[in-house]
């Protein structure tokens, strides 16, 4: 089995070298492991007795229409298909189901793609040629085949020789720009601070946090405005330490933005990721609302018990505290020297779920600041753009 299947037959897309990669790999590690884990993945069953003695094909020639990939063995036979989305094509799919089920009563389906949610020619085809048993078409996307070997790999014994090739394959992904966030390397957190490349490590894996983190957001129509976020070209140990998001409800508007956002700031030293919304207190709307709405943060403090409040004046932050009450020094002359307010909760920044979580997190939080609300209301007419909620 050789992993370079796609070049030894001049085939150079990218979806062909990623498929003889992957599965050049699999059939050379441990398949019980490795691809049997994949395979429950993807709810296709073949017993682990059977992993052992399958065949794989690249390439078969089966006529007009032929997969990229065959797997077979005597209690299954996959179909494999590697498109980018655009080249996927109804009537190839089409005709691969029915040439599939011409061979095999057992046979199955499976297409790669890129992006984050199947494809509807795959619901389409259930409806032309469907399944003579359970659903046998199935779908993954190269972000969740990273997902799916990474956690394996944390499984297996640390001086397995498959752990190479694996992380070359995992590697591969991450360089084509196909790698999702796994959470941030605790060593690099831990040693980031004393050298350049960890750092830029670092750095790098907070931007695929961010483009996730983006990604999922926007379907709930919350989109980033603004990062504070360090480069390659100035990274200093001494002074770089933390990268801030900042998003808001595409509904709010423009003029809302200096009064505060909802944030994610990952800190690098603490290995954190803070989550929640951020109140600029020099905006004199903002300190009102924040002030008015003290009653109504205790309230949300009790249903949230990982929610924090954390006040700074200028770059001097506050240890945060469960204690919402604290926003009442705000109205004092003392107060006034305090320019921020933050509810925020705090979570672990190399944990793998991180993004499902921080999008909960935000939501929820989103909701709240305009139930409160926290954010000045749109008024349509009359003096001001905005006013003090309850004026």
């Amino acid at each position: 089995m050789s992993l370079y299947a796609a070049e030894n037959r001049d085939r150079t897309s990218r979806e062909e070298i990623l498929l003889s990669r992957l599965f050049g790999t699999l059939f050379m590690v441990d398949r019980s492991a490795y691809l049997g884990d994949l395979l429950r993945r993807l709810d296709v069953s073949i017993p682990k007795a059977d992993l052992e003695q399958l065949q794989i094909q690249f390439w078969p020639e089966l006529g007009v229409y032929s997969p990229d990939l065959i797997i077979e063995g005597d209690s299954h036979l996959l179909f494999v298909v590697s498109r980018t989305r655009a080249a996927l094509g109804a009537e190839k799919l089409k005709a691969l189901a029915e040439n599939g089920y011409k061979l095999s009563p057992r046979f199955s389906l499976l297409v790669i793609t890129d992006g984050r949610t199947e494809p509807e020619e795959l619901a389409d085809l259930r409806e032309v040629v469907p399944g003579r048993r359970d659903d046998p078409y199935r779908w993954i996307g190269w972000s969740d085949i990273y997902t799916t070997l990474h956690r394996q790999l944390d499984t297996e014994d640390e001086t397995d020789p498959a752990r190479g090739l694996i992380n070359g394959f995992l590697g591969l992904l991450a360089n084509k720009g196909l790698a999702p966030f796994v959470g941030f390397d605790e060593d690099d957190l831990h040693d980031y601070r004393e050298q350049l490349p960890v750092m830029e490590r670092v750095f790098a894996t907070a931007n695929v946090l961010a483009r996730d983190l983006d990604h999922e957001l926007a379907e709930h129509g919350i989109q980033r405005i603004s990062a504070h976020a360090p480069t390659s070209d100035d990274l200093d140990p001494r002074f770089m330490h933390a990268s801030t998001f900042h998003y808001v409800d595409e509904s709010w508007d423009p003029g809302i933005l200096n009064c505060g956002s909802l944030i994610v700031r990952i800190d690098f030293v603490g290995g954190e990721v803070h989550v929640g919304f951020r109140s600029n207190l020099t905006d004199s709307r903002s300190r009102a609302l924040i002030v008015e709405a003290r009653n109504r943060i205790s309230e949300f403090f009790q249903k949230d018990e990982s929610l924090l409040l954390r006040l700074s004046r200028g770059s001097r932050e506050a240890e945060p505290t469960r204690d919402a009450m604290q926003v009442a020094p705000i109205e004092t002359q003392e107060g006034s020297a305090i320019t921020r307010a933050e509810l925020v909760s705090i979570q672990q920044s190399s944990h793998e779920d991180l993004v499902e979580t921080l999008v909960t997190k935000l939501v929820a939080m989103r909701e709240f600041v305009a139930d409160v609300p926290l954010i000045p209301i749109h008024r349509e007419t009359g003096k001001s753009t905005f006013v003090i909620a309850g004026s």
